[in-house]
């Protein structure tokens, strides 16, 4: 027996090979004989195995008894980071100075620089770009308010993914066939998992590719958790020896366990609770970002507890100059096409045109470009300096969301 159940697509910009992590959100397997998570309403908790429902202060004393704490995100749903932010909150005043928070947001090179910041050593900036090179564009605002609570409460962040260079080269390539110097950066892999293989299987039948790009996309989700696994498990058997650790991570990185808290327990058998955020309410205008998949009717609890949310993402709130750009070799960044209807057609902005400077501050790569622009509001104004030809203009740029229909 297989339910269907649809999926949200992953967050805009992510490969196919490393979306697994999207996440179900109307239809779950009935895990408990006592309610349909599907019945909940907005920000009910349930207790799966018993059907209560939980206040938020039972569930962080409920919390509070186990030391590995796994939360599945929808990554562009700004009330499941909403659900994370309560959790670390409930963790956090029963063990202060004893909790870390494990990130699938951050590849592990990037654990000194995510140190850095958190001493006050980085500004932000330097963070953002860090944050972005890691995680994509646009992304750091739905986790802004869990990142600040952090370094407020010097709670330590821990990078778990694994590295991209050695994510892609896992995907195009078995594990036996990588160079020698790859092959050594795996970690203890577990392909076999036949539960994991049948979930995955089903994730990737809303995908149309073969079997040899099926095959890829299982290894790089399998790298994925493994490589969380055995970063939490250096933690927690190193300096967190006894602290608690939370995880915030992608739902099916989490659901049925057999992703990163099978291969964790594996490394150090500490007792672990999933909580997955579950989404009740999805406006009319959100659908159109599921999609019909396949899955597995799997003999596992696919979480322990439910958090009901409803499903809200900020394309709307964010402002967007509205162009294709590219790095220009003579510095600055090249623009190769502007959307009809944005902000940078009423200004007057070209293809070819090469961005030089956003209200008065030099842009020298991409990124330069996306933060200044990002620090707009709607109906903001500001000058956008410009190289055509020869010649150099400065263009004034009035604000704005790019909304469908332009």
């Amino acid at each position: 027996m297989r339910a269907v159940a649809p999926l949200l697509t992953a967050v805009a910009g992510l490969a196919l090979l490393f979306a697994g992590c999207a996440a179900p959100v109307t239809t779950l397997r009935v895990d408990s004989p006592y309610r349909d998570p599907g019945t909940l309403e907005k920000g009910q908790i349930l207790h799966a195995a018993t059907g209560r429902l939980l206040t938020r202060e039972e569930l962080g004393a409920y919390l509070a008894a186990f030391p590995v704490v796994y939360v599945g995100e929808t990554h562009d749903n700004v009330e499941s980071h909403a659900v994370q932010l309560a959790v670390l909150q409930e963790v956090a005043a029963r063990f202060p100075g004893r909790i870390a928070v494990g990130l699938e947001m951050l590849q592990r090179p990037s654990q000194e620089g995510v140190d850095r910041w958190l001493r006050g050593e980085m500004d932000e900036v330097s963070f953002l770009k860090l944050w972005q090179e890691n995680w994509g564009p646009n992304t750091y605002p739905y986790y802004r308010e869990i990142l600040e609570f952090a370094r407020e409460n010097r709670i330590p962040l821990l990078a778990l993914n694994a590295e991209r260079e050695l994510r892609r080269a896992l995907a195009r390539t078995p594990p036996e066939e990588l160079e020698p110097e790859l092959r050594e950066r795996l970690p203890e892999m577990d392909l076999d998992d036949p539960y994991y293989r049948d979930f995955m299987g089903g994730i990737f039948g809303g995908h149309d590719g073969g079997t040899d790009m099926q095959e890829g996309f299982l290894r790089a989700q399998v790298l994925w958790d493994e490589t969380m696994a055995e970063t939490a498990a250096a933690y927690l058997l190193g300096p967190g020896r006894g602290n608690r650790l939370v995880v915030f991570a992608g739902g099916n990185h989490v659901r049925h366990g057999f992703g990163i808290p099978r291969r964790l327990f594996r490394r150090v058998p500490l007792p672990y609770v999933i909580l997955d955020t579950y989404a009740v309410e999805i406006p009319e205008d959100k659908r159109d970002r599921l999609m019909q998949v396949e899955l597995p009717d799997l003999p596992l609890r696919t979480a322990d507890l439910y958090w009901a949310t409803g499903y809200e993402d900020l394309e709307g709130q964010r402002v967007m100059l509205g162009v294709q750009i590219e790095t220009a070799e003579e510095g600055g960044v090249r623009v190769k096409g502007v959307v009809p209807g944005s902000p940078a057609q009423a200004a007057g902005v070209l293809a070819g045109d090469v961005i030089v400077s956003v209200d008065g501050e030099p842009v020298g790569e991409m990124f330069d470009l996306t933060y200044r622009v990002g620090l707009h509001k709607p109906g903001d104004v500001g000058p956008l300096e410009v190289l055509r030809g020869e010649e150099r203009l400065t263009l004034e740029v009035v604000y704005d969301v790019l909304r469908h229909g332009k």
